[in-house]
């Protein structure tokens, strides 16, 4: 009936006995390459009666627009039109009189024609696995596809960081270079403070030499820099720890059009600082203190959160004091979280260089960070983004709400009458410090575990482009001696086996496993 032989149509082809003998027949060498006499595509046009308006050469082409006193741009009307009809008639017969030939591709095609693009976001969805109540039970022998790859989660996240490194911006305003660093990109949407009376903003940039993102905090209006401010500077060059983004250098320009100091530090992509995490828009920085709640009201930070701050804001003081250094900066919108649970100090050696005399009140200063990351435990644990002026309330309300270990911090913190030192502060939270380090060790198995997925994915795709380099090269097409000679005959059935499987039913198989199996077990022995 018409049903059957519909469905032995769509069966894949049995090879008869002179096709398999087509793997030992002798290599095919092309009749036709494009390095012969025959005229390209191009030329062929030139010698009907079509009109070419190119000059032959881009660097004749811009000479002729400069003689002209008219950029390349606005050449493009003044060019007389070819028609359309004329055009179709010349490649049809140059077709006809080679075949075999793929037509050259014209330089000066798409030189006038420049299209405008809109970034569109990335359609996460499309890689998302299936609703937890929509998933069908699996057997013990069976997987879903996401698990073969890395979790939609991390791959998210991560792809988020990778568009961040490449956004541009349209402001004309923004100087084309800086320094050594080029395509300014504002990250900051308001100006949420300064740096000793002076305002701040802050840039993503690349750097000419080594092509890598970085953050340029430009101070305005400042160029008073004396020698003891450059000593500063690289004494804070020189620490490097994991929870400070690192300060790489300081120079002064003229490029915004004022007298700024700019501060270069690791660009951190989808970087938040606290204040922007937890109090979301400006107008919730004015909000009064919630200090009333029960002991059962969610909490804005839970304590687990909150010690993970602790320790490492503790392990960031404890690297800058080491060095002879005060961080200056411990407040809500000067703290980066650059993942999950991840916390950075930002803005280190700001306030040094614009004062210039860190030196001569380092131990008032080193004292001071103690206050103000006691002050930021209270901000966050009192859900206030502005400093509480009432420490007895905060001091009940972190009673009443976390554990008695963290309203004894605080205390110790907040007490500006008895000096202490990191090492005392270490020695209060050296048990959280262990909590801590053991969910980072989880945390580090997690992600090798999603990285040994992903170990064979480099070679599958050298393999697939080497097959798709091989099979059915279009230049060739017309002469299926090609792909049905030597070994590009047997890889020709290999990519059929692979991907061109079909049911007894004459439908596609879309079988994933069965893809990643053969092609793992491709060339083992060999490398690709």
């Amino acid at each position: 009936n018409a049903t059957t032989s519909q469905v032995d149509n769509m069966k894949p082809k049995t090879p008869t006995t002179s096709t398999i003998s087509n793997v030992n027949a002798p290599e095919f060498v092309p009749r036709f390459t494009s390095e012969g006499n025959t005229p390209t595509f191009a030329e062929a046009l030139t010698s009907t009666n079509v009109t070419s308006t190119h000059e032959p050469s881009t660097l004749q082409l811009n000479d002729s627009f400069s003689q002209l006193n008219i950029s390349p741009h606005d050449q493009v009307d003044q060019q007389p039109a070819v028609a359309h009809d004329q055009l179709l008639e010349a490649g049809h017969d140059y077709i006809q009189q080679h075949p075999f030939m793929l037509p050259a591709a014209d330089p000066y095609m798409f030189m006038n024609h420049s299209t405008n693009f809109l970034r569109q976001p990335l359609q996460h969805h499309f890689y998302s696995s299936s609703l937890s109540h929509t998933k069908v039970p699996l057997l013990p022998h069976q997987r879903l596809i996401n698990s073969f790859f890395i979790p939609d989660k991390l791959r998210e996240e991560l792809t988020q960081r990778n568009e961040a490194q490449w956004m541009t911006s349209n402001d004309q305003s923004l100087p084309a270079e800086v320094h050594v660093y080029h395509s300014l990109y504002p990250l900051e949407q308001e100006k949420l403070g300064n740096y000793n009376g002076y305002p701040a903003t802050v840039y993503k940039a690349t750097c000419s030499i080594d092509r890598r993102s970085y953050a340029l905090v430009r101070i305005e209006g400042y160029s008073n820099v004396n020698e003891s401010a450059v000593s500063i500077a690289e004494v804070w060059r020189n620490v490097r720890h994991c929870n400070i983004v690192s300060f790489r250098e300081g120079f002064t320009t003229k490029a915004f059009g004022d007298d700024s100091i700019v501060f270069v530090y690791d660009y951190h992509p989808c970087a938040k600082t606290l204040l922007q995490h937890y109090f979301r828009s400006v107008n919730q920085m004015f909000k009064p203190a919630v200090s009333t709640q029960s002991k059962g009201a969610p909490l804005l930070v839970s304590e687990k959160t909150l010690w993970s701050y602790i320790v490492q804001i503790t392990s960031a003081i404890k690297a800058i004091h080491s060095s002879g250094l005060a961080c200056r900066n411990i407040q809500l919108n000067r703290i980066l979280i650059t993942g999950e649970g991840r916390v950075r100090l930002t803005g280190v050696g700001i306030l040094d260089v614009l004062q210039g005399e860190a030196d001569q009140q380092l131990i008032e200063y080193q004292q001071q960070d103690f206050i103000s990351l006691g002050t930021l435990i209270i901000q966050l644990a009192c859900n206030l983004s502005t400093p509480s002026q009432n420490i007895t309330q905060s001091l009940e309300y972190l009673s009443r709400m976390y554990s008695e270990d963290l309203k004894i911090l605080v205390s110790v913190l907040m007490d500006e009458n008895t000096p202490k030192s990191i090492d005392d502060i270490l020695t209060l939270i050296a048990p959280r410090i262990l909590e801590k380090i053991n969910r980072n060790h989880f945390h580090n198995d997690d992600l090798e575990q999603c990285l040994g997925q992903e170990l064979e994915n480099g070679r599958l795709v050298r393999l697939i482009s080497k097959m798709g380099f091989i099979n059915e090269r279009p230049e060739f097409d017309m002469d299926p001696s090609w792909s049905e000679t030597g070994d590009r005959y047997l890889i020709k059935l290999f990519r059929d086996y692979v991907f061109h499987q079909v049911d007894e039913h004459g439908q596609p198989v879309i079988d994933m496993v069965h893809v990643l199996t053969c092609l793992k077990k491709a060339l083992m022995k060999r490398s690709c």
